[in-house]
């Protein structure tokens, strides 16, 4: 997997190989740290298909899931 980005929240967003976009997010302490040799880049544009508004939008979307999530648990219990 390769990190999209940081969120607001201090999480992060996270992508397979396959230009699939997970939907779980993942805290630092999660994450593997990689040195790399050699400064080669792909830019993330490149690696899903998604302009930087396209991954915002999604990462709004993502936001108003887990809020909605969290309070019919609240309701629940």
């Amino acid at each position: 997997m390769v990190v999209l980005r940081r969120t607001t929240g201090g999480s992060y967003l996270l992508a397979e190989l396959d230009r699939s976009i997970s939907r779980l997010r993942y805290a630092a302490f999660r994450l593997l740290p990689y040195f790399p040799r050699n400064e080669v880049t792909i830019p993330v544009t490149e690696l899903t298909g998604l302009d930087n508004q396209e991954l915002d939008d999604h990462e709004a979307e993502e936001d108003v899931e887990h809020e909605e999530d969290r309070e019919e648990a609240v309701l629940d219990d």
